[in-house]
C-alpha cells in the first residue's frame, strides 16, 4: 500500500522533474538545444529567423536528403532578415513559389556541404568546401575565430575562383546530431 506520504513525496518531485525537461524544451516553439541531440531539420524549423530559408529548401527537394541515415551535412543558413533585404528578382529565387526549380535547387544546394564541418574543421581543409551543387564551393577565411568570412568560389578546370562578396557568421557552429549549421550575416547566392 502507497502511504500518504509517498504520493506527497512523488508529488513533490514532479515540478522538479518537470523543471528539469524545461531545459530541453521551454514550451510550444521554444528554443532547442543546439548541442548535438537534435537533428538538422528541428533545428531549422524551429528557428524562428530562418523561415524563409526553411521554405526554400523544403521547396528545392533537398530537405529530404538531410536527415540522419543520409550521413551529416553542413548548411550555411541565410536569415530571413538578409533575405527581406535582397533585391525582389535576387529574393525571388528563393522565395517565389513558381521560381524555376532548377534555379531553386542549385541555389540552396550551393549553401549544403557533406560532413559534420564546425569552423574549426573548415581550417583544416584550408578553408575550401565542396557542396551539394556541381562545381560550387565555397571559401571560409579566418577559420575557426568566430570573424571568419565566407565566400562564393567556382570550381573549373581543377582550379578554385572566388566571387561575390565575403560575409561573416551571425551564429556558428549551432551543433545538430547529424550536422551542423552555421548562420550567415550576408546573401551568398549565385
Amino acid at each position: 500500500m502507497i502511504s500518504r506520504r509517498t504520493i506527497m513525496l512523488a508529488g513533490g518531485m514532479l515540478p522538479l522533474l518537470l523543471a528539469g525537461c524545461s531545459t530541453i524544451v521551454s514550451g510550444p516553439g521554444g528554443p532547442l538545444p543546439e548541442n548535438g541531440t537534435i537533428d538538422l531539420m528541428t533545428l531549422l524549423n524551429a528557428r524562428p529567423d530562418a523561415k524563409l530559408f526553411t521554405a526554400a529548401l523544403k521547396r528545392s527537394g533537398l530537405a529530404d536528403r538531410i536527415n540522419p541515415e543520409n550521413g551529416p551535412a553542413t548548411l550555411f543558413v541565410l536569415p530571413d532578415a538578409v533575405l527581406e533585404a535582397l533585391p525582389a528578382p535576387r529574393r525571388a529565387v528563393l522565395t517565389d513559389a513558381a521560381a524555376e526549380p532548377a534555379a531553386l535547387r542549385a541555389a540552396m544546394g550551393s549553401l549544403i556541404a557533406t560532413g559534420q564541418l564546425r569552423l574549426e574543421s573548415i581550417a583544416v581543409r584550408n578553408g575550401v568546401i565542396n557542396t551539394w551543387t556541381a562545381g560550387s564551393q565555397l571559401r571560409v577565411t579566418g577559420a575557426p575565430s568566430p570573424t571568419a568570412k565566407v565566400q562564393r568560389a567556382t570550381l573549373e578546370n581543377g582550379r578554385s575562383t572566388t566571387s561575390g562578396p565575403q560575409v561573416g557568421f551571425a551564429r556558428a557552429d549551432i551543433l545538430a546530431s547529424n550536422g551542423v549549421i552555421h548562420i550567415l550575416d550576408g546573401a551568398l547566392l549565385p
